[in-house]
């Protein structure tokens, strides 16, 4: 393999890994701690002010005016053991906060929100003495954020349908970390969002969210180090574009009683959207790089149930697999994705106004086996071991 390719390889993959990260590794799906504590089924639910994410048309649901916060916080333990030697990465919480207002108009059909929400994340360091990296062009580490400032408009057409329309602003950091070079970029961007919730009776309700692909160009700058590139070495501004693709979940609840709510989504994303990727800015001898990707849509199946009590009281239970979207070749140790289970469990109480929640997940992940790699230090096994706790907290006004 020589530089170009190299080269070429580090950056494509680093920093689409870092992107499909989130539709299957680490996505950030989990945003309310009730929805989290079951199983993230709550498309058809959609009761709280959240439902600028998980489905706006449930905003016609709430009345008067609604603020809510939430911090989901995850601790990723993940472990390499690959054909360099043992490695093990800092387990440290990572804490990702989200804020939505909703309100209904008065003796209307019409509701409103806005959200600011971090609907992608990712936070991994092995360290530069990482036994993979070994050789400086794998990556040892990755930092993304994506923040999206989301309004959405809700409309009631008849007493059991109601749809929603959004826009969002969105605003994205990526940096990339190996012995060789640093990727550090940004970009800004636009996205939209359609919805549905059809109550037909007391007992049955189904909702319908769609979130939009949103495209970005990342401008920033690449610094490659003189112990690699010699003469190559220094500074370069360069850009990438890449797609984070649409999403759409579909769920149904089902409410035999005042007192339960059962709810089984299907959330499918189409990673199918990023097949190549071309890095430009970086000296003419090194050539135009440009890579072919192979990522593959994957699915998020979630069931959940909550409890109410007649003071107030709530417990949810909830079950998520998820299925890993990318494929071992191009598997890098930022992201060392798996199909993965998740469980949590949650307890809340609603006073009236004010209502709480707190929720415990812990996600397992069998063991990944990589052999094949484009890297051939990153072949080995793979283990996640990851835990999360979430905490919202909500006023009625």
């Amino acid at each position: 393999m020589n530089l170009n390719q190299r080269l070429l390889l580090l950056t494509s993959l680093s920093l689409a890994t870092s992107l499909a990260s989130h539709a299957a590794a680490t996505r950030i799906a989990y945003i309310d701690a009730f929805a989290t504590a079951r199983g993230n089924a709550f498309t058809a639910t959609a009761d709280n002010a959240s439902a600028v994410f998980y489905n706006g048309a449930g905003l016609t649901q709430l009345e008067g005016t609604q603020i809510h916060g939430s911090v989901f916080a995850i601790s990723l333990g993940y472990s390499a053991d690959t054909m360099s030697g043992n490695d093990d990465m800092d387990d440290d919480f990572q804490a990702v906060p989200s804020f939505f207002v909703s309100h209904k108009f008065e003796e209307t059909p019409f509701a409103a929100g806005f959200g600011v929400y971090a609907p992608f994340a990712l936070g991994t360091d092995w360290g530069k003495d990482a036994k993979f990296a070994v050789d400086p062009f794998v990556p040892y580490k990755a930092d993304l954020t994506y923040t999206k400032y989301h309004a959405v408009f809700a409309w009631q057409i008849t007493e059991t349908l109601s749809v929603s329309a959004g826009a969002s602003y969105d605003d994205t950091d990526v940096k990339i970390k190996t012995n060789a070079l640093t990727f550090d970029s940004n970009d800004d961007t636009v996205g939209f969002s359609l919805s549905a919730l059809w109550q037909p009776s007391e007992k049955h309700s189904f909702g319908l969210n769609y979130q939009a692909k949103t495209d970005v160009t990342y401008d920033g700058k690449t610094t490659l180090q003189p112990a690699i590139f010699g003469p190559y070495a220094g500074k370069f501004k360069t850009k990438a574009d890449l797609t984070f693709p649409e999403s759409i979940v579909f769920g149904y609840s089902y409410r035999p009683t005042e007192q339960w709510n059962i709810e089984f989504n299907v959330d499918w994303t189409n990673w199918d959207r990023v097949n190549d990727l071309t890095i430009e800015g970086l000296p003419d001898d090194l050539g135009e790089l440009s890579y072919e990707l192979n990522w593959e849509s994957s699915f998020i199946w979630e069931l959940g149930v909550t409890r109410y009590f007649d003071n107030g009281w709530n417990v949810s239970a909830g079950y998520t697999y998820i299925e890993s979207a990318v494929p071992s070749q191009e598997l890098l140790p930022i992201v060392p994705d798996s199909d993965r289970h998740a469980f949590a469990a949650g307890v809340g109480r609603d006073y009236g106004n004010v209502y709480w929640q707190l929720t415990y997940q812990y996600i397992y992940a069998s063991d990944r086996g990589v052999s094949g790699n484009n890297f051939p230090t990153v072949d080995g096994d793979y283990d996640l071991d990851s835990q999360a706790v979430a905490f919202s907290v909500g006023y009625r006004f």
